[in-house]
């Protein structure tokens, strides 16, 4: 799982601390459910202490809950007057699975963005700030398509317009056979803790980019002990759903030329999952857009690009609410 034999006890070492630590409480904000049509979304709302300035809403990556969103991030638009929303994607964590899902007749990426529309419904939110990472990023694409009167900016991180675009570099067969054997794991894990975790971190390992950072070990447990005691935990199956979503939803390049809402595309060039020419090809489809490019970001939202990114978020929406 990792190859390294001191890195494998180290880790081994960390989570028997884990084991008898207690675990930090990640809801903090006030909590409940929305429906679209019968699928049932669980959300959380945080609000600052200060008068509401607008309202953020984040949309999770693929087979993510809610959790994907640290609190460091949310706490930087909390400071600055705004109120943030996010929430678990149709079939994992809190949200409803879907049990009778099949290939032919599956969700796509534009149902998902009617989740995200259903959540802001059910609040009485009028007009909200969207930022998507990932295939969270193509939801808010769509988003911002499909109800440009509700979308005062889009933030489009770690994404693609068309993540299966023949044109552009795919997930390089290394990484296909690294993620394959990782996710294989889960099967004979399935009620073993310890080997769950391991692989857990095994996974968001592989998405750490070149820069000065590596996987910051104690705070990915406390988040998946978190989810695993506390919450639904994971949904295996969810993977294989949001990427059929992706796969049926296709191209989204020139759909994205009729949107003139405000635009942020962010992206790191150490991305191993979605090459950064993914973020150079669309972020020139996009009429009103800027593009904020981080050396040595991988596809994750370490500690150390938390801040430089949410203040280049919170000066792009400062200006998009003037």
């Amino acid at each position: 799982m990792f190859k390294i034999k001191e890195y494998e006890n180290y880790i081994d070492d960390v989570i028997q601390e884990s084991m008898f630590e207690p675990i930090k409480e990640l809801i903090l904000g006030e909590t409940g459910y929305a429906f679209n049509g019968k699928v049932r979304l669980y959300y959380e709302i945080q609000k600052p202490k200060t008068e509401i300035k607008s309202t953020i809403l984040l949309i999770s990556r693929n087979a993510n809950t809610l959790l994907f969103w640290p609190q460091e991030f949310i706490q930087a638009f909390l400071d600055n007057g705004y109120q943030v929303i996010r929430f678990d994607h149709r079939g994992i964590g809190c949200s409803d699975r879907m049990l009778d899902w099949t290939k032919k007749s599956g969700y796509t990426l534009e149902d998902m963005a009617h989740d995200a529309k259903a959540v802001l419904d059910c609040l009485k939110i009028e007009k909200a700030h969207i930022i998507g990472a990932s295939m969270g990023g193509m939801i808010a694409q769509r988003f911002a398509y499909l109800f440009p009167e509700v979308t005062q900016s889009l933030c489009s991180i770690m994404s693609s317009g068309y993540f299966y675009d023949p044109e552009l570099v795919a997930v390089n067969k290394s990484m296909e056979r690294r993620f394959r054997a990782v996710m294989l794991g889960f099967v004979g894990a399935k009620n073993n803790l310890r080997k769950q975790l391991k692989i857990h971190l095994a996974v968001r390992n592989l998405w750490v980019g070149k820069g000065a950072y590596a996987l910051n070990v104690k705070k990915h447990l406390n988040e998946i002990f978190y989810e695993i005691k506390f919450r639904k935990g994971y949904y295996r199956k969810s993977f294989e759903q949001h990427v059929a979503a992706i796969k049926k939803s296709g191209s989204f390049l020139e759909k994205l030329k009729s949107i003139t809402t405000p635009s942020l595309v962010i992206h790191g060039d150490s991305d191993f999952l979605i090459d950064i020419k993914h973020a150079k090809k669309y972020v020139t489809c996009l009429k009103n857009v800027k593009s904020y490019y981080l050396s040595g970001m991988g596809h994750d939202l370490p500690n150390n690009f938390i801040n430089p990114i949410s203040a280049r978020v919170l000066d792009f929406i400062d200006d998009s609410s003037n």
